[in-house]
């Protein structure tokens, strides 16, 4: 009997512990999670909205001055990244939602920036971002991007 109640002891504080969990993420949430503002493009990866510096949360970017490999010649496909998160962001108004201190999902009339970049070759996903793992796979497959001279 006393091992039957400290066993329901144990699940009840269990499913507490993960109701109050799951309640925490949202109170969090409820504070400043959105960042709007015009773009301001650093890098690749990287986004200032304001005096906010914005990582795109689940993707890993090529640093400005990583090089690719074209056979045996290397090309800015860091640079070539970046110009592609211009174009896309650049002076527009986005929309931020913070994951973390520094890490946010940002879109641009809808659009998802960290999505696009993988889409067209231009970023990976970390381990963060999983959904962006069949985008990945159909850059790899279209050689798009840095993908254009991989074998």
């Amino acid at each position: 009997m006393d091992r039957t109640r400290n066993i329901a002891w144990a699940v009840t504080l269990v499913l507490l512990l993960s109701a109050t969990a799951t309640m925490a993420i949202p109170a969090h949430a409820a504070g400043k999670s959105s960042i709007k503002g015009v773009a301001k493009v650093i890098d690749a990866g990287t986004l200032q909205v304001g005096d906010k510096v914005i990582k795109l949360y689940g993707i890993i970017a090529p640093s400005a001055r990583q090089k690719c490999r074209q056979g045996s010649l290397p090309w800015l496909c860091g640079a070539a990244a970046r110009t592609h998160l211009v174009d896309l962001a650049q002076g527009k108004n986005v929309q931020c939602l913070k994951v973390g201190d520094y890490y946010a999902r940002c879109f641009v009339r809808g659009l998802d920036l960290s999505k696009s970049l993988v889409a067209n070759g231009w970023a990976v996903p970390d381990k963060a971002g999983a959904v962006y793992r069949d985008a990945e796979a159909a850059a790899r497959r279209g050689k798009l991007g840095m993908w254009k001279y991989a074998k």
